[in-house]
């Protein structure tokens, strides 16, 4: 009986390591690609992604808000709520909302590269591999090396 109370608060650790490293996030990042520019900020465990689809139009913005959990170079974001501030419907803006509406769980590759810069990879809707520069940590857990 001993035993299986020792697996059990094993487990119970092991299931919480996400949560409570996520919550020593503190970064901000900005990722320009052809008809978005997005902008990222973590700060303890709250994420928040602010996606303005078709930037040179002026043409409104999209907000993911959510909780961020991270373990062994994996980020996952459980989206807490989504914002439309969008002014046309545009192909752009029609990507943007899908990305936000779709989906209560986003989940990622993170990893740093350097001081600098880090590694995203995802696979949703389609693989992709970034390399973008951020300033701050990704975790508790993360070094600033």
């Amino acid at each position: 009986m001993k035993k299986i109370k020792y697996i059990i608060m094993a487990l119970v650790a092991l299931m919480l390591f996400p949560i409570i490293n996520g919550m020593g996030c503190d970064f901000n990042y900005k990722l320009t690609t052809p008809g978005h520019e997005q902008f990222g900020s973590c700060k303890f465990g709250q994420y928040t992604l602010i996606d303005y689809p078709d930037p040179k139009q002026d043409n409104g913005y999209t907000v993911l808000k959510g909780l961020y959990f991270y373990a062994f170079g994996n980020a996952a974001v459980l989206v807490t709520s989504n914002e439309d501030h969008t002014k046309k419907i545009t192909d752009a803006a029609i990507e943007s909302l899908n990305f936000a509406n779709k989906r209560f769980w986003y989940q990622l590759s993170l990893q740093r590269l350097n001081k600098d810069e880090l590694v995203i990879f995802t696979k949703h809707p389609k693989p992709k591999l970034q390399v973008i520069p951020y300033d701050g940590t990704l975790s508790m857990t993360d070094s600033n090396s």
